[in-house]
């Protein structure tokens, strides 16, 4: 064996693996690797190597500087498996492109993700929350929380604002699952096909008799007078529909058993009535879960130093935000849940920089509203089962637990 091909093989296969006494964290390699070396190489899945950025500070630097490009299409570039590789990263949408086309892709979404058009939406998802809280009550308990909650909630509100009909849930969460995360290059192809057909047919839809939701506008004010093609408005549509339930999903259900596992933070949750405190609370919950656990994946496009380590161009990095924001030096207590933390808005989950998560104030008014109600519904709600019992989803970039048992 070459020394080179031995050094090679020598390298940590990325992800390490997790603690399962210790659920929420991060992997304890690699929070090793946080305070002894922020800047290392791993072996990924393809038999790649890239950069493991572990260090708020390095991190935030390589998400802020354009000399490290999201192009997936660049040769080396780390991403995160076979089914991303085979599917998404050959679409050319905001999530893999780089400037100026990203910030001109950016500008004609960004109106149905404001501040104003989220709290338009506000009172639907309110409503819906209630609505599916009740279902809930209905039910003999044991329950689901996941089935009840985490998986209704986002799906109908991507639904309502996408023009998705919500009747055709079944079909797109499995292959949403698979386009993610399949096993086989070949069976996430297949489910990204069928996704990329579905939204062909919506958009033809769309054509004929538009409505008040994103896909309508983006046919009649980008695709129609051609500032936008077709081919692009379906990559588009496919990914938003993908990662703007499935990510949400997990947060809310891995939130809700975090808190049942904390008896004191379910108390303040149920007692507390200040809005303040439940974005701040919320905040808290994408910090210390990081459910976006692969990373933000760039190559670097010239020589770079980080953390005092020299990226040549054409290596590729792994921003590791959950990680990131276990840094002891940005949050004192890193490892603690703490509600009120000052400075919680510093945290990554949402990534940094221009590929800032679109729907990130969406997926923060969803988790508010859950958890401002959930606790005040049902008081008495308790997990119902051991938490060694129950299975966690690691093998897509969305970190989850596949189901949360509760009884009240």
């Amino acid at each position: 064996m070459s020394v080179t091909a031995k050094a090679k093989s020598e390298l940590m296969l990325f992800p390490p693996p997790r603690d399962l006494k210790h659920p929420f964290d991060p992997p304890p390699e690699l929070m090793r690797r946080l305070r002894e070396e922020p800047v290392s190489k791993m072996r990924l899945w393809n038999g790649l190597e890239a950069w493991v950025i572990t260090r708020y500070e390095d991190g935030r630097a390589i998400l802020a500087d354009e000399r490290f490009s999201a192009d997936a299409t660049r040769p080396n570039f780390p991403e995160k498996n076979i089914a991303y590789a085979q599917t998404i990263s050959k679409d050319r949408n905001i999530r893999v492109i780089d400037n100026p086309e990203h910030d001109i892709q950016k500008r004609m979404m960004v109106a149905d993700f404001t501040v104003k058009r989220v709290n338009e939406i506000r009172p639907y998802v309110e409503k819906l929350v209630d609505e599916t809280i009740d279902e809930m009550l209905q039910q003999k308990p044991p329950v689901d929380l996941n089935r009840f909650l985490a998986m209704s909630i986002p799906t109908k509100v991507i639904c309502e604002l996408l023009g998705v009909p919500y009747e055709d849930r079944d079909f797109f969460w499995i292959r949403a699952k698979a386009v993610l995360a399949a096993k086989t290059g070949e069976e996430a192809v297949a489910a990204g096909t069928e996704l990329t057909q579905y939204i062909e047919g919506l958009i033809d839809l769309k054509i004929k008799k538009p409505e008040n939701d994103l896909i309508s506008r983006l046919v009649h004010q980008q695709v129609l007078p051609g500032h936008l093609s077709r081919e692009v408005l379906v990559s588009t549509s496919r990914l938003l529909l993908v990662a703007g339930h499935d990510t949400t999903v997990g947060m809310i259900g891995l939130s809700t058993l975090l808190v049942l596992t904390i008896p004191e933070a379910a108390k303040k949750l149920r007692e507390n009535t200040e809005s303040d405190y439940f974005r701040n609370a919320v905040e808290e919950m994408f910090r210390f879960l990081g459910t976006i656990h692969a990373g933000r994946r760039r190559i670097a496009t010239t020589d770079v130093k980080v953390g005092g380590q020299l990226i040549r161009a054409g290596e590729g990095v792994i921003v590791m935000n959950n990680v990131m924001d276990r840094d002891e030096s940005v949050f004192p207590n890193a490892g603690e849940v703490d509600f009120s933390r000052e400075n919680v808005r510093a945290h990554n989950a949402f990534g940094f920089g221009v590929h800032q998560c679109l729907g990130q104030l969406l997926a923060r008014m969803e988790l508010q509203t859950v958890h401002a109600k959930l606790w005040k519904r049902v008081p008495t709600l308790k997990l119902a089962a051991r938490i060694e019992d129950l299975h966690f989803f690691e093998e897509g970039s969305n970190y989850e637990v596949t189901s949360v048992p509760v009884t009240w």
